[in-house]
């Protein structure tokens, strides 16, 4: 469906040459959800607007749905980008205009009847729950509901893509629920490809089924959100991952109080992360049951990643040295992945620990 390659932006000023993007490549499938996290800085906005050529790459093939995008000309360009709707985290809205005009909008030159569009602008409104709203202007709605009207306008054309550009870093949690909701339903029952850009690690783990996580320009990595939130390789990507789940801060707190302490001086802490069945198996009491091997459960937690379960749980083991390694080695074996407390600190939370011990 979307497909970048090799794609360089560089930026040309009289004192120095900025390369915002460095050669990337992300595909894109037909009705995925694609997030691209970063902090401020890291290209991706850039590298988002390269897909409808509000940004056009210095070298690199933008190819959204066959076609090539580069290759095309100035009004084939025009119709191509009715196909791919934008949004924008401070909605773009024409204060002067009421809700109805500001979805109508897109639909100028269209070449549909007054009624025609009456009827399409009523569709989009009750399609994001805003029926009620059409001769409303957007200073009388709240800012979800202004994201709302933005997404509404967005799909006036009937779009295949849909790009958000931090499309929810102005709005608080609970309406940005609200938003992702909607994104995921209107994913589901439009079949709408979806890229959104994000510094929000949390946002891409509630909605996304794949992502990329960029610095500097470059992609360190991408995958799908259970592969990158379960076993991820980069430094940046963990970074972005403990931001979502909290673990390095809650594990943080477990590692640093005295009873861990005393548990870990005992016998061994590990940490185990499992991912689908094997979160609903009692394999870990099987295991110390016939290893004769004592286990404490000190943290522990089970998400949902796209339907999948990813657990991660704190435990100390005591018994005979010999038997305690035996378990681990079981436990790998199952394909649960076990770090040792050493490990934890040094990747986790060391600084943390560190200073509060």
């Amino acid at each position: 469906m979307i497909d970048l390659k090799n794609i360089d932006v560089i930026f040309n000023s009289e004192n120095r040459v900025v390369t915002a993007v460095k050669d990337v490549n992300i595909h894109v499938d037909k009705g995925e959800i694609y997030g691209i996290v970063g902090y401020s800085g890291a290209g991706k906005s850039t590298l988002v607007r390269t897909i409808n050529l509000l940004q056009r790459p210095t070298n690199g093939e933008v190819i959204v749905n066959g076609q090539d995008m580069m290759a095309l000309n100035a009004s084939e360009l025009r119709v191509a980008r009715k196909k791919i709707g934008m949004i924008f985290q401070h909605f773009n809205l024409m204060e002067q205009r009421t809700i109805f005009e500001n979805v109508a909008f897109p639909l100028k030159g269209s070449g549909l009847s007054k009624d025609e569009i009456a009827r399409k602008v009523a569709e989009l409104l009750d399609l994001v729950g805003l029926e009620s709203k059409t001769d409303n202007y957007p200073s009388q709605l709240s800012g979800g509901q202004k994201q709302r009207v933005a997404i509404a306008r967005a799909l006036a054309n009937d779009p295949d893509v849909l790009l958000c550009d931090e499309a929810t870093s102005a709005l608080d949690p609970k309406t940005t629920t609200s938003i992702l909701d909607l994104l995921a339903e209107l994913n589901e029952k439009l079949g709408l490809t979806i890229v959104i850009i994000t510094h929000e690690m949390s946002v891409v783990k509630d909605l996304c089924h794949k992502v990329a996580v960029m610095e500097n320009g470059e992609v360190l990595e991408q995958g799908t959100i259970v592969d990158m939130f379960t076993n991820p390789q980069r430094s940046l990507t963990k970074e972005f991952i403990n931001t979502a789940t909290h673990f390095d801060q809650e594990i943080a707190t477990v590692l640093s109080h005295p009873t861990t302490e005393r548990l870990n001086e005992e016998g061994e802490i590990i940490r185990l992360s499992y991912v689908g069945d094997v979160t609903t198996e009692p394999i870990i009491s099987h295991i110390v049951r016939e290893y004769d091997v004592n286990v404490n459960i000190i943290y522990g937690h089970v998400e949902i990643l796209q339907n999948i379960p990813v657990g991660n749980m704190l435990v100390s083991l005591t018994g005979e040295q010999e038997n305690i390694n035996t378990v681990i080695e079981r436990l790998k074996g199952r394909e649960i992945k076990v770090e040792s407390l050493d490990e934890l600190l040094k990747e986790y939370v060391y600084d943390r620990v560190k200073e509060s011990v």
